[in-house]
């Protein structure tokens, strides 16, 4: 498992810092607007992804009550609305 995190983490960043180089700042929000109004799956898309979110924050938060990492997984869930599958993973690493 950790070594699924630690590619989660470093696919992430790579990505991350790619994406930035290529459409920095405001054209990353306008990129994003464009897949939910424009492209024919881009609200599946947009909504499978956050679906999957709310399913693995049920199980941060189940293995945080159950290990007593309630802050750190807490910490980890206001993240990920903005950072995606980076904090759970990171979370992983931390707690598990």
């Amino acid at each position: 498992m950790k070594l699924i995190a630690i590619a989660v983490v470093v696919a992430y960043l790579v990505v991350t810092v790619q994406a930035l180089r290529g459409r920095p700042g405001g054209l990353a929000a306008q990129d994003f607007l464009h897949v939910w109004r424009f492209s024919p799956w881009g609200k599946q898309f947009i909504v499978d992804f956050y679906g999957m979110e709310v399913v693995l924050g049920v199980f941060v938060v189940s293995h945080a009550l159950a290990n007593g990492t309630l802050t750190l997984a807490l910490v980890c869930l206001a993240l990920m609305p903005a950072l995606g599958a980076l904090p759970p993973a990171v979370y992983l690493l931390v707690a598990g």
